[in-house]
C-alpha cells in the first residue's frame, strides 16, 4: 500500500468582501432564508499550477492543498460558493 504524501503547503483563495461574509455575516440562504451550513473542500494541486506573476511564492514541484468553502441550505438544499454570497 502506498502512503499519501503530506502536502508541502496550503492556499485559501478569497477576497476581502468574501472573508467578511465567511467570518461575520449571518449565514442565511438568499433563495429561501433557510440556514446555511459551511463545508470546506480541498483539492491537491501542483505548486506550479497556483503560481502566478502576482503570487510567485510556490515551489514548482510542491504539493499544495487548495481549500475553498461551499454553503449548503438545510431547507431547500441549494449550494452556494463563497463568491456567490460575497458578491
Amino acid at each position: 500500500m502506498q502512503e499519501k504524501k503530506k502536502a508541502d503547503g496550503f492556499k485559501y483563495d478569497f477576497t476581502l468582501s468574501e472573508m467578511k461574509v465567511l467570518l461575520f455575516h449571518s449565514k442565511k440562504c438568499p433563495a429561501c432564508s433557510g440556514r446555511l451550513t459551511r463545508e470546506r473542500t480541498c483539492e491537491r494541486v501542483e505548486g506550479r499550477d497556483v503560481n502566478s506573476k502576482s503570487d510567485p511564492f510556490f515551489v514548482q514541484n510542491a504539493q499544495v492543498n487548495h481549500y475553498s468553502f461551499l454553503f449548503r441550505c438545510q431547507s431547500c438544499g441549494r449550494v452556494f460558493t463563497l463568491k456567490e454570497l460575497g458578491g
